[in-house]
This record gives C-alpha cells, sequence and structure tokens, in this order.
C-alpha cells in the first residue's frame, strides 16, 4: 500500500491512463482437461468505453475518443467532452470495492 496520497494517485493514473476499454472476462472453458482448485476470478468487465478524464481548474471533464468506424464528418467535429459533477465523481468511486488491488 502506498501511504502518499500523491503517489498514490499518481501510480493509479500510471496504470488507467492507457486503458480505453472495459475489458470483459475472458470466457471459461468448461472442458479444458485440466483440474483446478482455484478457478480463475473475473474482474466483471462489462466491454464499455471508458473516457479520458481532464482536470481544468478545481472542475473535472469526461472526454470519449471517436471510434475509427464513425463517418469522416464526425471525425471533424470536436470529442465529446462534457463536465464530470462531483456527484458522479463520488458514485463512481463508490462502487469500487474493497477488494480491488
Amino acid at each position: 500500500h502506498i501511504r502518499d496520497p500523491k503517489a498514490r494517485m499518481q501510480a493509479v493514473w500510471n496504470y488507467c491512463k492507457s486503458k480505453m476499454t472495459c475489458e470483459p472476462d475472458e470466457p471459461k472453458d468448461e472442458n479444458d482437461g485440466v483440474d483446478q482448485d482455484e478457478p480463475k476470478k473475473g474482474h466483471g468487465g462489462c466491454g464499455a468505453q471508458q473516457p479520458l478524464i481532464r482536470k481544468e481548474g478545481l472542475k473535472l471533464f469526461v472526454q470519449y475518443k471517436r471510434g475509427k468506424d464513425e463517418d469522416e464528418d464526425v471525425k471533424s467535429l470536436q470529442p465529446d467532452k462534457r463536465l464530470f459533477p462531483p456527484h458522479e465523481v463520488y458514485t463512481a468511486l463508490k462502487k469500487i470495492s474493497d477488494s480491488d488491488p
């Protein structure tokens, strides 16, 4: 555990900054031929696209990157950027379980 809040946040940021999708769990193979005492524990990913979170002053903004499959006309537009209010931040952080590393 990292006790210093700034160092802890930096460690979380470095780990998460490259994750742009909530990767779903791999499908379980029932007949893989190997008996495992402990089944692999999944993290419950949903496959949703993850936004970039930017801080401007004391405000947080979420910004979604456009996919490659969208029309060229849409690419010329600005990425979707909206305010991330404190109550939504609190709700998102509250969903993180204590067992998550």
